[in-house]
């Protein structure tokens, strides 16, 4: 047996991690982009800068010392500081000793500590007591901080860590209650001042978390009890800070002390602790299961005198019921039986079905053997036995589409689904001298998990699920050494990746596999559909549901190689720093399209109902990808900056900093991989199709013992076209300045402002849908034909064994990379010891975004085969019905193809905002942070690969953007309770001391959420289009479960051959409604036991921790489709009262 890609690259890592970590510790370089600077300046009373003053930094846990020098300029500089508590201390012959104690250094912090020297005797000493929190004068960062204690003491709901990211002003999410137990499936929709969340970067230890080929999310979810501090760059931060246009997420992992520290926990939570969901305690149905148990334990301290570690071990273990949500589904009494006529209860929103008109011979016979007539209602609405498709009732017989269980025609679950996390991590810090300081860490997590519908499946339904093995890594080794007091180097490595396996499983009642007696065929030999799965399955109106097994089996793999070094020099009033990195990304992957195929029956074609088109076969179109084929994708970025913080006077400092990023596309290792490029196409060609819609051979290409359509197509690397199929754009400069001013002497008021340029790596997601392009993949397409033959028409009863044009996804050839400019201005204020306030205007602007398109619809002024497409030609015969849709690849811009989602950038954004904060540390026992946003974030689509609406116009979906939030307010809060902690009662102490209240607190409005048109078609443009409703009158807002908005302030549009405007697009915006908000309280109660009278002596901490505390029914989703039986009625909320229980043992 061969070796994979996956192991041959996996040792591949192991020798050259080998090496450079050798290497690493035997060279002069060293690294910490998620330390800190501590920085200042020393002055004598008459405030005369002093220079070659003694300075040295300790480190509290470890008893690390440093030392520096002032300069001539009287300034002085600690650079790569690490999360932790110092004490400051500065001497010369002629003045008192000056002692700064406990200063706290947060995660890349640049702290501001002036040096104040007493002439008088050096052997008398000046101790100062640091201030927890300060104003920034020395950057205009925009962040938020998570301290240690907040980590610690915050509870987050299933203890994940993504929560805290969302604290702080500007930040707008869209985050489920309970974000689950691992990293790859956790949601982490958080945009960042009006920027994309797929835009945003984690990072541990300065190391990227992110998996670059998963769309924004990230491979590894560090423990809580990990972690000591967590940070988010939330704006205008510095050029050291690359590749990625959003919010950087820093999280710094726990490190040994000189004394060994320790804990064991577990927490636990179960559905008897929770209250019932609204909809199932409306329907009087049990809770969800839900079984959570995290157990844990972590150890560290010192090896010898200069090494010290720390390891955690973390194992989560989860049971929990699918989100429950009101769907449709087919009426109890519409479900066939084999053999008989079953007569069809119209849905009350449906219409009375039809008989599909037809030349089909065949089916003419049987219409006049049961006394049919075609374009006239199957009298008294019963489906003759012999008119009904035998593999459709073996489809729905097999559980596809559940029994209504709510009400005649809806469905309501919570299938328990599991998942098993371990997770290991161990850090090591050895300093090698005083100048050298050694860091490495290793983070593994181990996943498997079960999901129901399939896990990114497009079904409906739990009746169907999917099981995942997910293991995936990230290890650093960095080396810091001080080459000087004022020159430092920093460099880094970094090995980070999953794997991710997926299978089909079956749900609750439910199966995928063909069942005996399954006649129907399919485009491609049975073999190529693995697991013998029957077709995927879309029902139009009046249902709009799905059932799919997905395209699983599937496998893929992520291993990022990252490498960075940084220079930092002071020379006076300057403080540079320069840089680059690098990361080499490889991604192994299968293509994603169904092998067993999908077929989709609307409710504007045949018999004018989608469910009563499944039952007869008729479907109005069928596509299948051949094969799984494996691609491997490899992504190079780079990077160079250089920073300049400017320290002009004593009160004003400019940032000043310049970065460049080489941001080329991806490419398939093995040019397994070709684009359509529209300038490309020949139209002068002789037309490729026949009149049933099947390609002439004559147009055909043979390749690879196949024969293609390959007009337009250029292959990756072939005849000089790029290896990357795009124009890879290098105009990436990226200028960031800013400046901070002291507005007084004191040091309290802080004027800060600055403009940055950020430009995005784009997501590896782009290329995936773009490799099932001819000729390296093969997915055909066919409409208007039967379920049980795909080859044969059901309009006209032909069937042919000719090739069927293809879908495909695009890359626009120039393929910019997607900008965005950051802005604020703002002050900051000390209002107290500890206490600061900040009122600040943040901004942004996105150009050359994400978006797609679909470019080979019907032309615009082709009216009158679009009204065929639509299936709305009268008949000449019989005015009362239509004639059978006409075929789409027939009429569309580039012949020989069927749709073609072209992937672009050429969509823009705008945020502005208004925010305000203000944070307490540690004051009378009491840690809080209080936030509140005002913003307003235009744009045309929201996330990367979202489908522009009108693909002629993409102004048709400018307006408010999907994380639109107006008004957003989050609190979080820690406070010691004070009573009796000091009790002379042994007995009142231990029992009513020792207690600590925590909690978070949202308040934030809703999204827009658009009002989407289900009905008939009336734009007849092929697909590739989302029409939205015509607004009538003024919006009102019942906010009801049933009538959440005024459904009657909209009406359907009206297609273009009955006069209608806009060429049938609706004319309501986008954001003609805004969903729910939420208002929630999370707290927290614990309690500390110590177990001796020592100072940070073993103790027992119980949590009481509780999530919608108070139980308030909170609204989520609303059903927006205009056809749907829900219309306008909310269907889902946020989760009901959620209590956990913790126990933790520390010494």
């Amino acid at each position: 047996m061969g070796i994979s890609v996956a192991e041959r690259q996996a040792w591949r890592f192991l020798t050259v991690f080998v090496f450079l970590a050798m290497l690493l510790i035997l060279t002069a370089e060293a690294w910490g982009q998620d330390n800190a600077t501590i920085t200042g300046t020393v002055a004598d009373p008459s405030g005369g800068l002093v220079a070659n003053v003694s300075i040295s930094l300790r480190s509290l846990s470890t008893g690390q010392v440093r030392q520096v020098t002032s300069n001539t300029s009287g300034a002085y500089r600690f650079a790569n500081v690490g999360v932790g508590r110092y004490t400051l201390e500065a001497s010369m012959p002629g003045f008192e000793k000056f002692t700064k104690t406990d200063i706290v250094v947060n995660v890349a912090q640049t702290l501001e500590e002036d040096i104040s020297l007493k002439v008088g005797s050096a052997q008398e000493t000046v101790t100062v007591a640091a201030d927890a929190l300060q104003v920034q004068s020395q950057t205009n960062e925009i962040s938020s901080l998570i301290s240690g204690q907040q980590v610690s003491q915050l509870a987050t709901n299933g203890r994940n860590v993504t929560a805290l990211a969302a604290l702080g002003t500007g930040k707008s999410n869209t985050l489920p209650s309970y974000g689950g137990v691992n990293a790859l499936t956790t949601a982490n929709s958080i945009s960042f001042n009006g920027t994309r969340n797929t835009h945003n970067i984690y990072l541990v230890d300065g190391g990227e978390l992110n998996d670059r080929g998963c769309g924004g999310c990230f491979s590894s979810l560090p423990s809580i009890d990990a972690l000591s501090e967590f940070q988010t760059l939330d704006s205008n931060y510095g050029p050291d800070y690359g590749i990625g246009s959003g919010g950087t997420i820093t999280m710094v992992i726990k490190s040994g002390t000189r004394d060994f520290h320790g804990a064991l926990w577990e927490f636990n939570r179960n559905e008897d602790y929770q209250a019932n969901n609204y909809f199932l305690n409306s329907a009087r149905k049990a809770r969800p299961k839900f079984r959570l148990n995290v157990p844990g334990g972590n150890f560290g301290g010192p090896l010898g005198k200069n090494t010290f570690f720390f390891v955690n071990e973390e194992w989560r273990r989860q049971i929990q019921g699918s989100t429950p949500a009101v769907v449709n589904t087919i009426a109890a009494a519409n479900f066939p039986t084999l053999g008989a006529p079953l007569t069809y209860t119209v849905p009350s929103n449906g219409k009375v079905p039809i008989v599909p008109a037809t030349s089909d011979p065949a089916k003419l016979a049987l219409y006049a053997a049961d006394g049919l007539t075609a374009g006239q209602p199957f009298p008294g609405n019963t489906i003759p036995a012999n008119l009904i498709d035998q593999n459709a009732i073996l489809e729905l017989n097999a559980g596809t589409f559940p029994h209504p269980n709510l009400g005649t025609s809806q469905f309501i679950s919570s299938i328990p689904q599991t998942t098993n996390v371990r997770e290991d991590v161990v850090r090591i810090d050895h300093n090698i001298n005083s100048k050298f300081q050694l860091m490495g860490h290793y983070l593994h997590d181990a996943v498997t998990q079960t999901v129901y519908p399939p896990l990114w499946g497009n079904s409906t339904y739990p009746t169907v699920g999917s099981a995942m093995l997910n293991p995936s890594w990230s290890s650093t080794v960095k080396l810091a050494q001080t080459y000087s007091p004022s020159l430092l180097n920093e460099t880094s490595f970094l090995f980070s990746g999953n794997t991710i396996h997926l299978s089909p499983i079956t749900g609750p009642g439910g199966s995928f596999v063909q069942p005996g007696g399954w006649t129907a065929t399919s485009f491609f030999p049975l073999a190529d559909n693995i697991g013998s799965r029957m077709p995927e399955v879309r029902l139009g109106a009046p249902y709009n549901t799905t059932w799919s097994s997905s395209y699983y089996p599937w496998k893929n793999s992520y291993f990022g190689y990252e490498s960075r070094d940084d220079l930092s020099w002071t020379r006076g009033r300057h403080q540079f720093k320069f840089g680059f990195s690098w990361l080499h990304a490889v991604k192994n992957q299968q293509l994603q399209a169904n092998t067993q195929g999908t077929a989709v029956f609307g409710a504007a074609s045949f018999s004018l109902d989608s469910y009563v088109n499944f039952l007869l076969g008729d479907a109005d179109s069928f596509t299948q990808l051949q094969f799984l084929a494996g691609k491997h994708w490899v992504n190079n970025n780079y990077g160079v900056y250089g920073n300049d913080n400017w320290r002009i006077t004593t009160r004003l400092t400019l940032n000043l900093g310049l970065r460049y990023d080489g941001l080329p596309h991806a490419f398939e290792r093995f040019n397994q991989f070709a684009n359509f490029v529209p300038a490309q196409y020949d139209s002068s060609l002789p037309y490729p199709l026949n009149p049933d819609g099947t390609l002439n051979p004559a147009s055909l290409t043979s390749f690879g013992g196949q024969s293609f359509y390959l007009n337009g197509i250029k292959e990756a690397g072939v005849g000089g076209f790029p290896v990357g199929n795009v124009h890879n754009s290098y105009n990436t400069i990226e200028p960031r300045v800013g400046f901070a001013y002291n507005l007084g002497s004191d040091g309290k008021t802080a004027l800060r402002g600055g403009v940055g340029l950020f430009f995005e790596r784009v997501q590896g997601n782009d290329v995936y849908n773009a490799a099932l392009n001819p000729p390296f993949a093969y997915q055909p397409s066919a409409t208007n034909i039967y379920l049980s033959n795909p080859n044969t028409s059901a309009v006209t009863g032909v069937t042919t064994a000719q090739t069927f044009p293809s879908t495909m996804t695009t890359l626009e050839y120039n393929y910019r990379p997607p900008g965005t400019a950051m802005f604020s201005l703002g002050i900051q204020r000390q209002l107290a010891q500890s206490v600061v306030a900040s009122v600040q205007y943040v901004g942004s602007r996105g150009w050359d975004q994400s978006n797609d398109r679909s470019i080979n619809t019907l032309p615009l002024t082709d009216i009158a085969h679009r009204q065929g497409v639509a299936g709305q030609i009268p008949d000449p015969n019989n005015p009362t019905k239509n004639l059978p849709p006409l075929n789409a690849n027939l009429y569309r811009q580039f012949p020989g193809f069927s749709t073609i989602t072209q992937e672009e950038n050429e969509s823009n954004f705008a945020y502005n905002s208004l925010q305000a904060s203000l944070r307490m540390e540690n004051r009378h026992g009491l840690t809080v942070q209080l936030a509140y946003t005002w913003s307003h974030e235009i744009d045309e689509v929201s996330n990367d690969l979202n489908a522009v609406s009108n693909p002629f116009d993409v102004a048709y979906d400018r307006g408010s953007g999907a994380l639109d939030r107006r008004n957003i307010f989050n609190a979080n809060y820690v406070y010691s309770l004070p009573f009796f902690v000091k009790s002379s009662s042994r007995a009142l102490h231990t029992v009513l001391g020792g207690w600590q209240f925590s909690g978070i607190t949202v308040l934030q409005s809703g999204t827009p959420i658009p009002i989407r048109y289900t009905g008939p078609d009336t734009l007849g443009l092929g697909g590739g289009t989302t029409n939205r409703m015509n607004q009538v009158a003024a919006v009102s807002h019942p906010h009801t479960v049933n009538a959440w908005f005024s459904t009657s302030s909209f009406a359907n549009p009206v297609a273009p051959w009955k006069g209608g405007p806009n060429n049938g697009f609706g004319n309501a915006r986008k954001d003609a409604v805004v969903g729910p908000g939420l208002f929630n309280f999370n707290l927290s109660l614990f309690k500390t036991i110590a177990l001796t009278s020592r100072e940070r002596g073993p103790a027992v901490e119980l949590r009481f921790e509780s999530f919608n505390t108070f139980n308030h029914t909170e609204f989520n989703g609303v059903d927006t489709g205009s056809n749907d039986a829900n219309f306008g009625h909310v269907t889902s909320t946020y989760d009901p009262r959620v209590l956990q229980l913790g126990a933790k043992f520390s010494f």
